[in-house]
């Protein structure tokens, strides 16, 4: 799996480059979360521009790193899914719990470790 790493205001952004559907995806994926949590990046945001897919266990494992965040005072975020994965999120009511955000532009600044929306 290709996930380009980067900063982006107070978020840590993981952007996917393809697919999330084999089992090492995933586990990559919640371990890379679970580091920069553990490392106090409490703000992340994942991005799935150029996926056309995404496997029901990367949602699975969003979902569950989103609860041990917001416990931390942090947050989740999806940023620029493209039409395919906005339809998925929606349809499973994902996006009820997960923000989703169209632009990096879009997240917001975090002030006294709280999201100010």
């Amino acid at each position: 799996m290709k996930i380009d790493i980067y900063s982006h205001g107070d978020y840590q952004v993981l952007k996917i480059e393809e697919d999330l559907q084999v089992i090492s995806d995933l586990s990559e994926l919640k371990f890379l979360i679970e580091g920069y949590l553990k490392r106090g990046r409490r703000h992340i945001a994942v991005g799935f521009t150029t996926a056309s897919y995404i496997y029901s266990g990367a949602l699975a494992v969003l979902v569950d790193c989103y609860k041990k965040i917001l416990r931390d005072g942090g947050d989740l975020c999806i940023i620029e899914p493209n039409a395919e994965i906005l339809g998925i999120f929606n349809l499973l009511n994902i996006s009820k719990v997960l923000h989703i955000y169209h632009s990096e532009d879009e997240l917001p600044a975090v002030t006294a470790n709280e999201i100010v929306r």
